[in-house]
Parts: structure tokens; C-alpha cells; sequence
């Protein structure tokens, strides 16, 4: 089993050397879905965590949310929900909006992955 941390980084490196539509969040996700099964990732779209709270893609305790055209605190408040769940040891943010350099959230990992990298 891979450490969550190094999954992580594996996951937001796939994501960030992907071409990324950026017209929408739904073909965002689409986009960073093929990617990381091109890259030979397991993941589950949309993966519900408890009743309440679902997050767009899940690769063992790895979440990754995916945000085009956000404000920076709501993004955060979403990041800070995810945290707190045992389901998730480590997150991957994809986004297109400028953001922060910050390595953890509520304790846990977080890489951030720039949609806009892979079309440079």
C-alpha cells in the first residue's frame, strides 16, 4: 500500500502535466479522471465519504477536490471539512485559481495541483 503522502504527490504530479479543460468544473473532472487512469491510478469519481459529505475523486485515503473559479476561503472551509475525516489521510487540490502555498490542512497533507501547468 502506498503512503498516502507519496499518493498524493503522485496523483497532483498526473494532474498537473494533463491538458485540463478549464471551461468547467465537469469537464475539469473528466479530464483529471482520464489522467490519472492513464497514469494507472485507481480512483473512484464522486466518492461518497459519510451521508453528508462526497468528494470528487477518491484514490484510497487520498481525496482530491477539484475547483474552477472558486473563492480562495470557500475552497479552504471545504479543505478543513475534508481534514477532519478519518477516510482521508492526504488531499490533493486541482485548481485553477491562485492559491496559497500550504503543505497541510487540519494535520494532513495537502498538495496543490495547478490545472493550468500541463498547458505550458
Amino acid at each position: 500500500m502506498t503512503e498516502p503522502a507519496i499518493l498524493a504527490r503522485r496523483i497532483a504530479n498526473a494532474i498537473s502535466h494533463a491538458r485540463v479543460n478549464l471551461t468547467t468544473e465537469a469537464a475539469a473532472h473528466r479530464a483529471i479522471s482520464t489522467a490519472l487512469t492513464d497514469a494507472g491510478i485507481e480512483h473512484v469519481n464522486e466518492a461518497r465519504i459519510t451521508s453528508t459529505e462526497r468528494i470528487d475523486i477518491l484514490s484510497g485515503k487520498v481525496g482530491v477536490e477539484i475547483k474552477v473559479g472558486h473563492r480562495r476561503r470557500d475552497i479552504w472551509r471545504q479543505l478543513e471539512r475534508y481534514a477532519t475525516l478519518p477516510e482521508i489521510a492526504a488531499l490533493v487540490l486541482a485548481t485553477g485559481t491562485a492559491f496559497p502555498d500550504v503543505s497541510e490542512v487540519g494535520g494532513k497533507p495537502l498538495i496543490i495541483a495547478d490545472l493550468s501547468k500541463g498547458w505550458l
